[in-house]
């Protein structure tokens, strides 16, 4: 990674382009809204109309599919998305509130405060396998009374028991307003408390386009759904076209959800006998997998500007990419009524006293040297002891005693021995305490906590510190690493960073540059260098958001992270025109559906078969693992006879292009061990063989591999005498060597003996 020198600095605009004026100055920053937790609350119609069955079907077998109710498909999206929300959305929230109820024979639970004609079937709150067996018993009641029904013709499709019975329908003239039905709503989210925290949906299932009070009184109704939308509340309308009746939603619901006239209007070429639950059905495969459990990874700071960072927003962060595992199992106590989770605490306690140490009498240490020549890093240095210190004045006092005494035979002229005194002079005379200190090499650094995070940290903050702005030429593809963070505003510490962060990436898309930070993204990380890549918003062809706006933080390695490639991959051997253009038509004819992989759509299949165990036990269900594993839960598997058929004109034409490549033959000669029949039988050229003579000749033919030993053999009908040591053969074709002469035409002739 390079930053602007010299001649690049040309490159780069200035702070006076960025503030210049622009014709889009207004950011919308709408789309930057984030929510972690998902709360739906199906709100459907159970009117006579919507428990009427659909016309019967048949198959491709020909055999009888009794129609359902839309009612009935309703509550089976009900039981999917609750039953996947399980694993995907353990915090998420579901309600079932059903209106257009007969109010006789609804339960006085549910007429506490909510409006007349409404039914609370369960109320909004966190999923939990209680209120999700109850609607499972419910829909099993029902589907053993609709395929009781049998495959008979002549009988009539009804509407199982069990729904009339639980959701009786009222008349038509008793019919609700839609007032009513949204304000029952309201009363759901406001009981359900105030840490709804998250994404707040209504899922509302109807098939009246024109429901009672359309004509005069729309007032209230618009009135309600004002409310809703000022609590972050939103309505996600599925119409149901009856069989003899397409919905038209302009005749009343585009009017009181401030609709536009034409955003809902039915296709023209679409069948009249289109299924209206068909749109709900894939929204509700498609939420299974898009409102999975998202974690902020960090929330620190974002500073540019200046030459400290004088421009300070919050960011949040988040895995693009993580590993989907069982996760741990929490620790419980089997006894008593509940069954209760443990809470682990962890201590510490002294290996001399067993006394519980406290947080302050527990440091850090890191080994240097050998452990075993210091017994406890608590215990006093020796050379530092009082016992090191009265050998050292003993030291002291013979030195001085040995020196007056060689000082007075000098005095008296006698010979002084200099190995009597130790070797000392009047001017190197120690004194009590002038010793230098020796150095001591440590078995252990003893460190504190605050000190161990200022070695890791470097005295940097949690945050991300923006250096400059630079060109995408000066990345490089191999230096990205590690997997990379996605980038979010956060208004909660710093009001107005939406707007700030909205601002930046327009620009980084406009000027088509990137960020070069110093990132810290955690307390317990290190600092490390990486750039910021703008993404810019996109939508698919629906009008829903395909890629949202923000910037992905990818790390930059350091020079000892990088690695040469191995050799295999810089020494392939490149495919000709031919063979590309095959491997094009393959490609082509291979390619998904919907023109991008999506990892989440294919789940890990041991996961899958992991939770449908847990889904089995929670649930009191029976739990057969042959029929589970029959069942379609590994999608992984390549589907290789659709693959074939495809495309497999393409493929055999390929290996047989592959075959016919002579470089692909003498790759295979000289670089891979043969040992299969078929590759010891293949055809060897005489010329590749010749050179286990000139091998000889420099008496080198040890050097030769055993499988080109025994070729060449096989080649010239040369006896091996069943000898596998290589050692052996050699001998044998040195032997043959001696008693051969080869001619310039390569024949062959053998010697004079």
């Amino acid at each position: 990674m390079s930053s602007y020198y010299g001649d690049r600095s040309r490159d780069v605009p200035s702070w006076e382009s960025l503030e210049a004026p622009d014709e889009d100055d207004i950011v919308d920053t709408s789309e930057y809204a984030y929510a972690s937790r998902d709360h739906i609350l199906f709100c459907i119609d159970a009117s006579q109309s919507m428990q009427t069955p659909f016309p019967d079907t048949t198959n491709d077998d020909g055999e009888l599919v009794r129609g359902k109710t839309a009612l009935h498909q309703a509550l089976e999206a009900v039981v999917k998305i609750q039953r996947s929300k399980v694993i995907t959305g353990p915090a998420d929230s579901v309600g079932v509130l059903l209106w257009n109820i007969d109010p006789g024979n609804t339960p006085s639970s549910s007429q506490a405060s909510y409006k007349p004609g409404t039914q609370v079937y369960q109320n909004l709150r966190t999923i939990n396998a209680e209120e999700i067996k109850r609607i499972v018993k419910l829909m099993e009641r029902a589907k053993d009374q609709y395929d009781a029904q049998g495959k008979d013709e002549d009988v009539k499709t009804v509407q199982p028991e069990v729904f009339s019975e639980t959701f009786p329908p009222c008349d038509k003239s008793e019919e609700m307003n839609i007032a009513d039905v949204l304000v029952t709503c309201n009363f759901l989210f406001r009981d359900a408390g105030t840490n709804l925290a998250g994404n707040k949906r209504v899922f509302l299932v109807t098939d009246n386009d024109y429901p009672p009070g359309s004509k005069m009184n729309r007032e209230p109704a618009r009135t309600v759904y004002g409310d809703l939308s000022s609590y972050g509340i939103s309505i996600n309308t599925f119409f149901v076209d009856r069989p003899d009746h397409k919905f038209n939603p302009t005749l009343y619901w585009n009017d009181i959800l401030q609709r536009e006239p034409d955003e809902n209007a039915p296709e023209e070429d679409a069948p009249p006998d289109a299924d209206g639950l068909a749109e709900l059905a894939e929204v509700m495969n498609d939420l299974v997998i898009r409102h999975a459990p998202k974690r902020v990874q960090f929330s620190i700071p974002l500073k540019f500007g200046g030459r400290d960072g004088e421009i300070e927003i919050g960011i949040s962060g988040y895995a693009m990419v993580s590993t989907q595992g069982k996760g741990q199992p929490k620790l419980v106590r089997m006894r008593g009524q509940t069954v209760e989770e443990v809470q682990i605490k962890s201590e510490y306690t002294s290996a001399e006293t067993g006394a519980v140490l406290k947080d302050t009498e527990i440091g850090q240490a890191f080994q240097f040297g050998n452990e075993s020549t210091v017994k406890n890093v608590i215990e006093p240095n020796w050379w530092e002891s009082a016992e090191h210190q009265v050998e050292q004045q003993m030291v002291a006092d013979e030195v001085l005693r040995l020196d007056k005494e060689r000082r007075q035979k000098e005095d008296e002229g006698e010979d002084v021995d200099v190995s009597e005194t130790g070797g000392t002079q009047r001017k190197e005379k120690l004194q009590p305490g002038d010793e230098k200190p020796k150095v001591v090499a440590r078995t252990r650094l003893q460190f504190t906590n605050d000190e161990v995070a200022e070695f890791k940290s470097m005295g940097l903050k949690p945050q991300i510190k923006i250096l400059g702005f630079q060109s995408p030429d000066h990345l490089a593809f191999e230096e990205n690493l590690k997997h990379s963070y996605f980038i979010y505003p956060n208004e909660n510490e710093y009001t107005g960073s939406t707007r700030t962060f909205a601002a930046m990436l327009k620009s980084c898309i406009k000027f088509n540059k990137h960020a070069l930070a110093l990132s810290r993204f955690r307390t317990n990380t290190q600092p490390e260098f990486c750039v910021l890549i703008p993404q810019e918003e996109s939508f698919t062809k629906d009008g829903g958001q395909d890629q949202p706006p923000g910037f992905h933080v990818i790390i930059l390695p350091f020079r000892d992270d990088i690695r040469r490639p191995p050799k295999n991959m810089n020494e392939n051997l490149l495919a000709s025109d031919r063979q590309a253009k095959l491997m094009s038509n393959i490609v082509k004819r291979l390619r998904i559906k919907a023109g991008h992989y999506r990892s989440e759509a294919y789940p890990n299949p041991a996961l899958a078969y992991h939770y449908a165990q847990l889904q089995s036990l929670a649930f009191e269900e029976d739990f057969d693992p042959s029929s589970a594993a029959g069942q379609d839960l590994d999608k992984t598997f390549p589907k290789w006879w659709g693959m074939h058929k495809a495309a497999g004109e393409f493929m055999s034409e390929f290996n047989k292009s592959i075959e016919e490549d002579d470089r692909a033959v003498e790759s295979l000669k000289g670089g891979t061990k043969r040992t299969t029949k078929a590759a010891a039988e293949e055809e060897i050229d005489e010329a590749d063989l010749k050179d286990l003579r000139g091998l000889w000749k420099l008496d080198k033919l040890d050097k030769a591999k055993v499988q080109e030993i025994r070729d060449y053999a096989k080649f010239h009908k040369i006896s091996l005498n069943g000898k596998t040591k290589k050692g052996d053969m050699v001998g044998i074709l040195s032997w043959y060597f001696q008693n051969e002469q080869t001619d310039d035409t390569g024949g062959k002739k053998k010697s004079k003996k």
